[in-house]
């Protein structure tokens, strides 16, 4: 009976196939080749499968989205690992605005809607420091720009675009390309919170930094804490910054009100000692009122923010990008052969340098593998502040979370946007 049960599963099989490649006849399919009704081949398309690797660039997520490469701030990956590709764009010039007459580094003007000085105002340009992405010039004197809104809280601004990636239109004439220092330039990273030293075409040094922090004051939320990003030029030394009885140290403007300057500090009573205990616990992390707070310990190469000062000129036209800390981006793990150090001998820390400038005389330290760091005493060592060490795995992991694709790690900001969304809409 099983015999024959088989044989009748057989025998319906073949019929079936047969019927299929009879129907198949019709659809003139070649050797996987698709043709259409004149015989043409018709070009393969893969299906989108939505889990190509997106490439993060300044202007990511731009209406007028231009291929990623090149030397340009805006199209460039955010990619500290390619130091030639990011020297070059540091090294292009930069294009801002100079409407001329009495226009400080502290004046700003509206990017319209419209090529036209009545059009609505959407978003916020600080003169003589910040970069635009220039998308068209037009015939009528007016061009179409790009660049994160510097909306800073005033009872005028007629613009709560807070940070947000904003395109316009401004006078063609004010438009002015200026070369920046050669020799020097800065860049932030708002997800790593790490400030990039770069120097005659190389990476010199890392260390580690704060930016803003949208926060509650006791009153309001502050959204134009977030640091904006975006290309600038350091334009002036301004020196001590006092922020809510925080001293604020070695500060130099970039853009309007952001400063970048030492990790702050109070003064203790005896009107000489400086305590810098709860701000330097949180670099590292977002913290900051918009500015940028930078450590003060040197790191291996000597690099510390008292360094940058003193290679810096007034008006040196020494250029700082920010990158923004799209949703989506991840930080990298080290590999597990990568080579972190610590003192043998009741030392609290790890290092990234054996020759980290937080080591007493006489003492020699040890290298151990990334990969131990969680392992017997090696666990319960501290980063050191000075030469900017890898973080754990458990902090990267928790920092991606934060960041992974779907997610919103900008909510409250987004939620305090709403007024700017709603004031588009009139």
């Amino acid at each position: 009976m099983k015999r024959i049960l088989a044989a009748l599963l057989a025998l319906m099989m073949l019929t079936c196939a047969a019927a299929w490649a009879e129907e198949a006849e019709d659809d003139i399919i070649v050797e996987d080749v698709l043709l259409d009704d004149d015989g043409e081949e018709i070009p393969f398309e893969p299906a989108v499968t939505g889990n190509e690797e997106v490439v993060f660039t300044p202007s990511y997520g731009s209406p007028y989205p231009a291929s990623a490469g090149g030397s340009s701030y805006w199209t460039l990956p955010m990619d500290i690992t390619d130091e030639q590709a990011v020297w070059d764009m540091l090294m292009e010039p930069i294009t801002v605005v100079d409407p001329g007459g009495k226009t400080t580094v502290k004046s700003q003007i509206y990017l319209r809607q419209e090529p036209d000085e009545e059009s609505k105002p959407v978003g916020e340009i600080t003169c003589m420091s910040q970069g635009l992405r220039v998308l068209e010039t037009l015939d009528n004197g007016w061009s179409l720009v790009e660049c994160y809104s510097s909306s800073f809280y005033t009872p005028r601004s007629k613009t709560k675009a807070w940070n947000l990636l904003v395109h316009g239109y401004v006078p063609t004439k004010y438009l002015k390309e200026i070369k920046p220092n050669p020799n020097l330039a800065l860049v932030v990273d708002k997800l790593t919170q790490r400030v990039y030293v770069f120097q005659n075409g190389k990476l010199l040094s890392t260390l580690v930094c704060s930016t803003g922090l949208v926060m509650h004051n006791g009153k309001k939320y502050q959204p134009y804490n977030e640091t904006r990003s975006g290309e600038f030029l350091m334009t002036s030394k301004v020196g001590d910054l006092v922020s809510d009885a925080l001293i604020c140290s070695l500060a130099i403007r970039f853009n309007g009100g952001d400063m970048i300057h030492e990790v702050p500090h109070v003064m203790m009573a005896d009107k000489k000692t400086k305590n810098y205990e709860k701000t330097e616990a949180k670099l590292g992390t977002k913290c900051s009122h918009g500015c940028i707070r930078v450590q003060r310990y040197k790191t291996p190469e000597g690099v510390s923010m008292r360094w940058i000062w003193d290679q810096l000129k007034n008006n040196s036209n020494t250029k700082i990008v920010i990158w923004e800390d799209w949703q989506g981006r991840q930080l990298e793990y080290p590999a597990d052969d990568t080579l972190v150090y610590y003192n043998p001998n009741g030392g609290q820390y790890y290092h990234s340098s054996a020759d980290c400038g937080n080591k007493k005389k006489g003492i020699t330290f040890e290298p151990f593998r990334y990969d131990q760091l969680d392992e017997g005493d090696f666990a319960k060592l501290s980063p050191c502040r000075w030469c900017t060490p890898p973080r754990r795995r458990a902090e990267i992991a928790e920092i991606n979370a934060v960041y992974a694709p779907g997610g919103d790690h900008e909510e409250l900001l987004n939620s305090l946007r709403q007024e700017y969304w709603d004031y588009l809409a009139e």
